[in-house]
């Protein structure tokens, strides 16, 4: 009897579950996808900055300018998801912890209680999404960079 081979697609179906059971796993792999394709591309920019001398030409001027805007358009971008998905989470959290006094009124201590740690629990439950959110733009740019840089040597 042969044995059974693994395919990329039989490994690529089993990686949401996986994702589902460790939620910082995908965080994981933007970081290193990052730790990746930053330095193909800072060794690229650098060897550019080092051949250009005093006097870079044009296209070195546009790609340096172009580094700057991309890692300030990163971080603005990232800080604006991350925020805005941190207080989406805060309003549900929020609203969840207040609905046993909406309903019940003058409820008993532990319904207050129950609703005070599940919205702690769902608070660290959101630390991954909430990482995986910010890192996003980052990892979009750096790998786009590596990729167009690899592609043009010159």
């Amino acid at each position: 009897m042969a044995a059974r081979r693994t395919t990329n697609r039989s490994i690529l179906r089993s990686a949401p579950a996986l994702y589902a059971a460790w939620p910082w796993l995908q965080v994981g792999k933007l970081w290193l996808e990052i730790g990746w394709a930053a330095p193909q591309v800072i060794a690229h920019r650098t060897r550019r900055m080092l051949s250009g001398g005093a006097f870079p030409v044009q296209a070195d001027r546009d790609e340096f300018r172009r580094m700057f805007d991309e890692k300030a358009e990163a971080w603005f971008e990232a800080m604006w998801r991350m925020s805005t998905e941190m207080s989406r989470q805060w309003l549900d959290l929020s609203s969840s912890v207040m609905q046993p006094w909406w309903l019940y009124g003058a409820s008993p201590a532990a319904q207050w209680q129950s609703a005070w740690s599940g919205a702690a629990r769902r608070w660290a439950r959101s630390a991954p999404h909430i990482a995986r959110i910010g890192l996003a733009p980052v990892h979009r740019r750096a790998t786009a960079n590596a990729r167009r840089l690899g592609r043009n040597p010159g």
